[in-house]
């Protein structure tokens, strides 16, 4: 089997055979030298040692952040991606928060709705180290 996928192809979804909910996802990056690029807006890159992170059995899997700007910078976004957002925005560290805040102003520079709940955890992260 030597078969290539379609370049219009970025996700796999894998499921058992005979039931409903898929198992898992695998994304197919866009890459060049040594930096992952977002598929959506070019100029967000990321070195491709820093966009998994690995469970405690070392299952690799993509860092919140960037699986949350897949989701936020989509034309559609769904009530279960913003769910996701308030899920996750609380468990990242402020270097990953301003990293999907300034990679959604990448994406809309005219503003993006989820800008402003990111700075609301940023400020109030650094208004507890002040304290």
């Amino acid at each position: 089997m030597n078969e290539k996928l379609d370049s219009q192809f970025d996700n796999l979804w894998f499921k058992k055979k005979e039931e409903s909910t898929w198992a898992f996802q695998v994304m197919i990056i866009d890459y060049k030298d040594d930096y992952w690029i977002y598929k959506r807006n070019g100029t967000i890159r990321r070195e491709l040692t820093d966009i998994d992170l690995k469970t405690s059995e070392g299952v690799p899997y993509l860092r919140p952040e960037i699986q949350l700007l897949y989701k936020g910078g989509s034309s559609l976004i769904r009530e279960k991606d913003k769910l996701d957002l308030e899920n996750v925005l609380p468990t990242l560290d402020d270097v990953s928060r301003e990293w999907l805040r300034d990679s959604l102003t990448i994406q809309y520079p005219n503003g993006h709705p989820w800008i402003e709940r990111i700075n609301v955890y940023i400020e109030s992260s650094q208004n507890m180290k002040r304290e």
